[in-house]
């Protein structure tokens, strides 16, 4: 484990180079979704961008190993979060154990070795729904804006507020959405970027070519590599995708335990994410805790740990294997209902 920490420093992460070349650009009349230099397409809204800015005064292996750092940081203090917000009394031995299954997990490899925002995202989303179960509401809403500009898939844990009518938890967020945007404007003095990414990149995210990828992990992967018509594709993802987001609304709307509530919510969304790469999966991070923590109360270990085992691994693709994070992802949906009733 030390050694991949160590290769951390020392290789290129080639989603962080992408991100950060394209931050450079802001302050230019390029426009980053259109750069030579970057190796794949940046598929994230101009104000993203912003959080990258800061790292543009260093060189890109300095500004990488930062990035890295705070990854790593990050991974501690959502661990942390999850422990204070669950109301577990601090183990260090607990909190090792389940810091060192996080590290081995394929999940997290893959997110720390390509320079991936996930740890970022989360541990910024965790501090917003720890502020919210502390009842400071505004402060959460701001917490959870920063997330969704910084993971734009993240705008889906609105859903969650929305239906609990926590006003000032949505307006605070769109509050600093809106602010992201407009610091945008006033440094490139137009929509241009916006208009470029609504008509030009964010189109082809949604449609079904290419979904069946081993990488995609969501329910469009994994309908994707069981059926060959686009067509059915589209239509059947389409359809549990709804069913999905209407049970998990039904679940906010009527279900007490609050903790349930948003791993439910979290394991739903990348379930219905239509590219849920094997790095998002991290985000099962609090999910996982969540759901482990009652089933030691239940002595009912067995299926929390085949879930585990089936989204950690990265296995060889084949017919058999293509779905191991699919359906361990799966498994704790049904893992979550069980405790929710």
């Amino acid at each position: 484990m030390f050694n991949s920490i160590i290769r951390l420093f020392t290789t290129v992460a080639p989603d962080f180079q992408v991100l950060w070349l394209a931050s450079k650009d802001l302050f230019t009349a390029n426009n980053p979704y259109i750069n030579p230099y970057i190796f794949t397409g940046v598929g994230y809204p101009a104000n993203t961008l912003l959080f990258y800015l800061p790292l543009t005064l260093f060189n890109s292996i300095t500004a990488q190993n930062i990035f890295t750092l705070l990854s790593l940081v990050s991974i501690f203090i959502s661990i942390y979060l999850i422990f204070k917000i669950l109301n577990i009394k601090y183990n260090t031995f607990l909190f090792i154990t389940i810091t060192l299954l996080t590290f081995i997990s394929f999940p997290t490899k893959f997110t720390l070795g390509m320079g991936q925002n996930n740890f970022l995202a989360l541990v910024i989303l965790l501090v917003s729904f720890y502020l919210y179960k502390s009842k400071k509401t505004i402060y959460a809403g701001l917490l959870l804006g920063l997330s969704i500009s910084l993971k734009t898939i993240f705008i889906y844990f609105l859903l969650f507020y929305f239906i609990k009518k926590q006003w000032k938890v949505v307006a605070s967020s769109v509050v600093i959405i809106s602010l992201s945007i407009l610091v945008v404007y006033l440094i490139r003095g137009n929509f241009n970027l916006y208009t470029y990414y609504l008509t030009e990149v964010l189109p082809p995210l949604f449609r079904f070519e290419n979904r069946e990828i081993y990488t995609n992990q969501g329910l469009s992967g994994f309908i994707s590599r069981l059926i060959s018509d686009i067509g059915i594709q589209k239509i059947l993802t389409t359809i549990l995708s709804i069913i999905l987001v209407s049970y998990n609304t039904f679940v906010i709307y009527s279900k007490k335990n609050t903790n349930l509530i948003f791993s439910f919510t979290i394991i739903t969304l990348l379930l219905i994410d239509s590219l849920a790469w094997q790095h998002h999966f991290v985000w099962l991070l609090f999910p996982f805790i969540v759901l482990f923590s009652y089933s030691i109360k239940v002595k009912d270990k067995f299926l929390i740990t085949l879930a585990y085992i089936l989204v950690s691994l990265n296995l060889p693709s084949s017919i058999l294997f293509d779905n191991n994070v699919f359906l361990g992802t799966l498994i704790l949906y049904g893992i979550n209902i069980k405790y929710l009733k």
